[in-house]
């Protein structure tokens, strides 16, 4: 989600606000904000992250909201350690998560025990802070599920056709074209999940969707059309094609060119001059 336009991302969000009365916030898949509306920390949140021990638990319930939305890939529903509700749901595109909602600050239905919660933090901040809290809106978690419904439809059709530009292409064509173009490399299953953010599951549910084939399977068949190529249309040595092609040990590139093709590199060469 590089390439957005945020401005059209702003006004999105100021709609959905307008209707709802609920701050969301886009982040893309990094965990990075892109936009929010209609400011970065309500009051409430301002007052207790200027505590340094408040401020680190905000964080670290930050980092578990991603985290428990980054393993399921759905929707996560939680109340943060000072009570307030907040949801956090993935952006799909093409079956991979691209980027994240974020809805909340909510008054919960449940109201969190204040006088726990102020004996952590300097005498001065028990009255803003209870006044920040009354003034939250509150919403029940079922409207919360259908306010996420709401932004989810609106990202599926603007976020998605605004924000993924080429880089977003459908899953088989950017997988086929990286394999191709790191033909010669060692192409694992740890670099492709990582290069395309994925977890190494999800890349060979991909493989066997789109190409029927285990990752090693597929990239092992490129490499031989690859190197099936190179023999037929030129003259390098049938070691330097073994390199071009991602195996550098000329006995075993033999050994697979000889068992998928029923023929060594030599003798194929020679009936395709």
């Amino acid at each position: 989600m590089a390439n957005y336009e945020p401005e059209t991302l702003r006004t999105l969000l100021v709609d959905f606000y307008n209707l709802t009365n609920i701050k969301a916030c886009i982040y893309d898949l990094d965990g990075n904000e892109l936009c929010y509306y209609p400011s970065r920390l309500c009051h409430f949140c301002e007052l207790l992250r200027d505590n340094p021990e408040m401020n680190a638990r905000c964080l670290e319930c930050d980092r578990e909201a991603f985290h428990q939305c980054r393993t399921t890939k759905s929707q996560y529903v939680y109340t943060c350690h000072a009570g307030l509700s907040e949801c956090i749901s993935p952006i799909f595109h093409e079956k991979r998560v691209v980027g994240f909602i974020m809805l909340g600050q909510i008054r919960p239905m449940k109201e969190p025990d204040f006088d726990a919660l102020c004996e952590r933090l300097p005498a001065h901040l028990h009255t803003p802070l209870k006044e920040s809290y009354d003034a939250l809106p509150y919403i029940s978690e079922d409207k919360l599920h259908s306010a996420y419904r709401i932004l989810d439809a609106c990202a599926g059709y603007e976020l998605l056709k605004l924000l993924m530009k080429d880089e977003f292409r459908p899953i088989d064509a950017a997988l086929e074209s990286y394999i191709e173009e790191h033909i010669s490399s060692p192409l694992t299953v740890a670099e492709l999940a990582s290069q395309f953010h994925l977890a190494h599951g999800e890349i060979y549910r991909i493989f066997k969707e789109y190409f029927s084939a285990t990752p090693a399977e597929y990239i092992k068949k490129r490499r031989l059309s690859y190197a099936k190529k190179l023999l037929a249309k030129t003259s390098l040595p049938v070691r330097e094609i073994a390199i071009r092609c991602g195996i550098a040990d000329y006995n075993y590139f033999t050994k697979v060119f000889r068992a998928s093709l029923g023929t060594t590199p030599t003798a194929y060469r020679k009936s395709h001059i």
